[in-house]
């Protein structure tokens, strides 16, 4: 007989479909009011003491306060998104469980690989969202803040003020001077000590201003130079006075200096703040500094917060599945809770010490989505083994296989 005969057709399940839709309208919608109640906080603990630095009458107080609070919105937002998308699944999960919605697609016989699909959706979105401020809107609103000297980043990162006397590493020597951020790079009351290959002091050039040059060259103007000339350049105290040494004076003179401008033009900035094309340039440069690792760090993070942001909602949609599956309990509840947390904690952590060389920046970056995807697997197979299914696609029940015995 054909289905027809009995009144029934084939239901398919497909990934797109209502279903699909209102879960992921709906984690979007919890995540919305999730990050908007945790923006709210970080922004009062942020701006309020911030604000005896504006004056004027109060319209002008108000609207540089609310200026500043969008330019700080990309700063303080993306640090707890993915946590926050965490939490919008998970309250979308308990709400969905406690209406007996949950208990109605488990007897539908949908498989829990087909109810994955709208917070993988929701995650893509959030991740994207995470990306483009952290590439774009992030770098963009700090530099804003820097131009126009508005509020405590953007007064700390001036970069119109020298800061005084920096000590610089190099390859063969140190470097003390005052650093002219630009556009235009210079460094003023310059002093340039040079090392031979046995470490010993070989050369000394002062100048009152130097500028890069092409190909690591640097212009040094109105100063002078030491060259030490005698056989024993370590030994400082001698009484050898046969050869006199004395500083060469000069109007200008190009020297070698292994120094990266484009590094020097961003010191003292956090990497979160430059732009992916300098981030992607000073990763691969070479650099006397600790920066190198933030910077390869930062760049691997990128990439991998989004991938992230993605696993954290499918991390609060699996474990729903698994605790609230026909119930919420408080129990249940904190621990589910407590495992998003750990899962941020954890991502922060390899973070930190990626920034610090105690991880490669690869692993800093990547460890936490991957660690993730092997624990969403493994909750996947109990509650698949749980509800009798499969671990294939294959294995998922179709309703048109169902209906069979009665045709």
């Amino acid at each position: 007989m054909s289905e027809a005969a009995h009144g029934a057709r084939p239901v398919y399940l497909t990934p797109f479909g209502l279903y699909t839709r209102y879960m992921a309208g709906a984690y979007l919608r919890h995540t919305t009011m999730v990050s908007a109640a945790l923006i709210t906080i970080a922004l009062t603990i942020d701006l309020w003491p911030q604000v005896p630095l504006f004056s004027g009458g109060p319209l002008q107080v108000v609207g540089g306060i609310a200026r500043l609070t969008l330019l700080r919105l990309p700063d303080l937002l993306p640090p707890f998104l993915p946590f926050a998308t965490f939490l919008g699944v998970v309250w979308s999960e308990s709400a969905f469980t406690e209406s007996r919605e949950r208990l109605l697609i488990w007897n539908s016989g949908r498989s829990p690989l087909y109810c994955l699909t709208p917070a993988l959706l929701a995650g893509l979105v959030m991740g994207l969202i995470l990306f483009g401020m952290d590439t774009w809107l992030r770098p963009v609103a700090i530099h804003v803040q820097i131009a126009e000297r508005l509020g405590r980043e953007g007064i700390r990162l001036d970069r119109a003020m020298r800061g005084g006397n920096q000590w610089i590493a190099l390859p063969d020597g140190l470097l003390r001077a005052e650093i002219e951020y630009g556009p235009a790079l210079k460094l003023h009351n310059v002093t340039i000590y040079k090392l031979d290959s046995e470490g010993h002091l070989s050369e000394v050039d002062t100048a009152s201003l130097a500028r890069p040059a092409a190909q690591g060259r640097w212009l040094l103007e109105n100063g002078s130079f030491w060259r030490a000339a005698f056989d024993n350049q370590g030994n400082v105290l001698t009484t050898r006075t046969t050869q006199e040494e004395a500083q060469v004076p000069f109007r200008a003179r190009t020297v070698m200096m292994s120094l990266d401008a484009l590094w020097l033009r961003n010191l003292g900035l956090s990497p979160q703040y430059l732009r992916l094309g300098e981030l992607q340039t000073l990763a691969h440069a070479q650099i006397m500094s600790r920066d190198l690792g933030a910077y390869k760090t930062r760049l691997q993070l990128i990439f991998g917060e989004p991938l992230f942001t993605c696993m954290m909602a499918l991390l609060g949609a699996v474990l729903s599945m698994l605790y609230f599956a026909y119930q919420t309990r408080w129990v249940e509840l904190v621990m589910v809770l407590l495992a998003g947390y750990l899962a941020h904690f954890a991502s922060k952590a390899f973070q930190l010490m990626g920034e610090f060389g105690y991880m490669a920046p690869f692993f800093a970056g990547w460890l936490a989505p991957l660690l993730l995807i092997a624990a969403l697997a493994c909750t996947l197979l109990v509650i698949q083994r749980k509800r009798g299914l499969g671990v294939k696609l294959k294995d998922t029940p179709h309703f048109a296989d169902e209906l069979r015995p009665y045709l």
